[in-house]
């Protein structure tokens, strides 16, 4: 008799516990789910690049050296596409008069944007370190960001 009323009293005492642990951590849910709360922010939208886009069409360059190791250019670039773009970077290689590449450096336009349909004229683009020897040069674009309508309108002032 005594162990049986030894094994309901303990069984009683696991149950009670196991009961108040389970209550315990429920309340310790609710006043976490309480606390806890989600922010979600939108972003703006950013730009897509684009490497060396179809749409952006070189149409003129010209190279004028400046001193032994400095080359200016004026380049005009078409967009013949119907995204606007920015954040346009350029490839320069510079070749000697046998076409071997002596020098190759990037440049990005800037603040630039080109609207569709639009010519972007950039004067007086200097790229220090160019080779004595280089007689010629190729230039191509690298890479460009795809802007939306509305960005590329505030940007422009349109």
């Amino acid at each position: 008799m005594i162990r049986k009323s030894l094994f309901w009293g303990l069984t009683l005492v696991l149950v009670a516990a196991l009961v108040s642990l389970i209550i315990r951590g429920r309340r310790l849910e609710k006043q976490q789910a309480e606390i806890s709360m989600e922010v979600i922010e939108q972003s703006q939208a950013s730009p897509i690049r684009v490497l060396q886009p179809d749409d952006l069409r070189i149409e003129s360059s010209t190279m004028q050296r400046e001193g032994a190791h400095t080359a200016l250019h004026e380049i005009q670039i078409r967009n013949t596409g119907t995204v606007p773009y920015g954040g346009i970077h350029l490839a320069f290689v510079y070749l000697d008069s046998s076409g071997k590449v002596l020098f190759t450096r990037t440049h990005p336009l800037g603040s630039a944007k080109i609207l569709p349909g639009q010519t972007y004229a950039a004067p007086g683009i200097r790229v220090e370190e160019v080779p004595a020897a280089a007689t010629k040069f190729q230039i191509s674009i690298l890479s460009a960001d795809m802007l939306s309508q509305e960005v590329a309108g505030q940007k422009t002032g349109s």
